[in-house]
């Protein structure tokens, strides 16, 4: 053994057991999250809300989270993690309750209070992680923190559902988990990581160095943002009850859930740019066939578009992960932090406008208008992939020059 193992082995103290309370509490954040992101279009559209009154809403929890990655770190320095978490907590607590006593019009309002403290949390919970985990398991750590956050979203969705609640109910079981993430946190012995120096974003140089990225997290940002928020809204106009609704949500997710491990192995043996264009053509394809399932009024159509939903998601949200390796092979490695901060803005851009395009278009031409909003999205994506192939860039300085690899790449960014 080195002179430098013990050093190192102090300076990286944590591994999964030590940051399972943190852990923990962000799967209970993501329960509470995911049952009200859900919820609220849900509620509205069996209120019968016009279409654009809905994706307001869930763009102003967007905006929010946008708002927060700028504002939040500051908190996070001045206090440190642990008390920021608790603040970030009692916020989305209050303010889920809020829901319950205001009026639907001033929703928008309380969704973005609630977007900014969730991304407050993000940031605690993931820089938490990236900065206390061993390098050497940091990637294994990420990736099993990943596959239990998109689990749990996806069983809140399946409870949204499936549980027959009021809506003072909903808003009060997750005001009571909002609560409840802060337990494991507050008794957590895991050092809390030193705060980081602020850093500014840089999205002329990032689209410099790495335009495809800056396409690739506009796009999960833009179809994400519809998916997650409209899609429950969509199933109700198109005659669907509450379950069969969900299950097209759901359907995106697990979708999601099963392609991000393959993607992701084959973003670490082919170029990038072949990986995003071969899952945005998935995506295209399936959103127009689900346009003409509905259209020919398949037999079993519920269930034909549920499988085709699983196929818009798989091919459509994974590409963020994506997207954070092909820009992470284009930069030097003490720009991670800048370049994590920029990726996270042009996410959260895009899931603030998607939801407001596709309910426009909806309000427009009809419930259908989500599936056509997605391929033609996606068509753009593909035209603007295959130029960035067709210039032949160079694929960037692979991790042993000095790169960062995809394997140490922490997936921040979307949960929702």
């Amino acid at each position: 053994m080195t002179a430098s193992a013990p050093a190192a082995a102090s300076r990286y103290p944590q591994g999964a057991a030590a940051l399972a309370p943190i852990i923990t509490g962000a799967l209970i954040l993501q329960v509470a999250g995911t049952a009200i992101h859900t919820y609220v279009p849900l509620y509205m559209a069996l209120a019968d809300r016009a279409p654009f009154m809905i994706g307001l809403v869930g763009a102003g929890y967007s905006a929010g989270f946008l708002v927060g990655c700028f504002t939040i770190p500051v908190l996070i320095r001045r206090v440190g993690h642990i008390r920021a978490f608790a603040v970030f907590a009692a916020v989305q607590a209050a303010v889920t309750l809020c829901l319950a006593l205001t009026p639907v019009d001033l929703w928008t309002v309380l969704r973005f209070v609630v977007g900014a403290a969730s991304a407050g949390h993000f940031v605690c919970i993931e820089s938490w992680i990236s900065g206390q985990a061993e390098p050497a398991r940091r990637g294994r750590i990420f990736g099993l923190y990943q596959m239990l956050n998109r689990l749990a979203l996806i069983l809140s969705q399946v409870a949204v559902g499936y549980l027959a609640l009021r809506m003072e109910s909903m808003f009060m079981l997750a005001s009571i988990a909002f609560s409840l993430a802060l337990v494991p946190v507050a008794l957590t012995k895991a050092r809390s990581p030193d705060t980081p120096p602020l850093v500014s974003v840089n999205l002329r140089a990032l689209w410099r160095d790495a335009p495809t990225a800056v396409g690739g997290c506009l796009y999960v940002g833009l179809v994400g943002g519809a998916l997650s928020y409209v899609a429950p809204a969509y199933g109700i106009m198109i005659g669907l009850d509450r379950e069969g609704a969900i299950l097209l949500t759901v359907a995106s997710q697990v979708g999601a859930l099963v392609m991000q491990w393959p993607m992701g192995l084959f973003a670490d043996r082919i170029d990038t740019r072949n990986v995003m264009l071969a899952s945005v053509g998935l995506a295209l394809a399936a959103s127009a066939a689900t346009l003409w399932a509905v259209h020919h009024d398949v037999p079993h159509l519920l269930w034909v578009m549920t499988g085709l939903f699983t196929l818009v998601g798989a091919g459509s949200m994974p590409i963020y992960a994506i997207s954070v390796t092909h820009a992470y092979r284009h930069i030097e490695q003490d720009q991670a932090v800048s370049l994590s901060a920029a990726l996270l803005f042009l996410w959260a851009a895009g899931a603030s406008a998607g939801p407001l395009l596709a309910s426009a278009l909806m309000q427009i031409v009809g419930p259908h208008g989500l599936l056509g909003y997605i391929v033609g999205l996606s068509a753009l994506m593909l035209v603007f992939l295959g130029y960035r192939i067709a210039r032949k860039t160079s694929p960037g300085r692979p991790a042993a020059e000095g790169g960062i690899g995809a394997g140490a790449v922490p997936d921040v960014g979307p949960r929702h």
